[in-house]
């Protein structure tokens, strides 16, 4: 450990790497922590009573990087990465639900693993979001006419069509809506949390912890002992 600078609540402390890492660096000033090395650079900033050190605030609290992701300046999103698990997940989960609850066509797991599961487009963000969001199966739908008549089941397409072309009622006095009556979507897909905190910012996190260690077993090392103290 080399300690480059100590004054106060002002510090600029350097460690000794280990096996995994080139350089390891606290630097702290009021309500404020950066943490950097070969894993990244990631700024904490803190305000409240017991944060104006905040060498006591990483002594008082355990490794939690999804939680400390929020004390960033930059903000959690700085350091969320796409997570493909979560996704396929997710899309897992609405599946079965659909199955357990009863309404799923016939056929939708299958669909789901062929059209969804095994496509390479899961690997990015935006594609995984757009082939999840444009997959359907087997949709039907029903104009139904505030007048009380209605057309037969079937496409989008075929139901708009009774809407504005088979319907002969006056519009202005007739109100047609179309509704949804079997099949399947992902129709809550906007809500999924697919995100996790990236690794090396994990890694700096428990580097922080355990730097901390370090720091404060190097300061009672040094400090004079009772018997030390009472010669002087």
């Amino acid at each position: 450990m080399k300690t480059l600078r100590e004054d106060g609540l002002y510090r600029h402390v350097e460690f000794a790497a280990s096996k995994s890492m080139s350089h390891l660096i606290l630097v702290t000033w009021p309500y404020n922590l950066l943490v950097a090395g070969s894993h990244g650079s990631f700024h904490f900033e803190r305000f409240g009573p017991d944060t104006e050190d905040m060498f006591a605030w990483l002594r008082g609290i355990r490794v939690e990087p999804s939680r400390w992701a929020s004390k960033l300046v930059n903000g959690r999103s700085s350091v969320e990465e796409y997570d493909r698990d979560r996704m396929v997940a997710q899309i897992n989960e609405r599946v079965a639900e659909a199955v357990e609850d009863g309404w799923a066509p016939i056929d939708l797991e299958d669909a789901v693993r062929e059209e969804i599961l095994g496509s390479h487009l899961l690997d990015t963000k935006d594609t995984a979001f757009q082939l999840v969001g444009e997959f359907e199966h087997k949709k039907t739908f029903r104009p139904e006419c505030s007048c009380g008549e209605s057309g037969v089941e079937g496409s989008y397409d075929s139901a708009a069509s009774w809407k504005y072309f088979d319907h002969e009622a006056d519009r202005k006095k007739h109100k047609v809506t179309i509704r949804q009556t079997g099949g399947f979507d992902f129709n809550d897909f906007t809500e999924w949390d697919v995100d996790k905190v990236s690794y090396h910012f994990v890694y700096q996190c428990h580097a922080a912890s355990w730097a901390i260690g370090q720091y404060d077993a190097a300061k009672a090392a040094s400090a004079p002992s009772q018997r030390e103290a009472g010669a002087l």
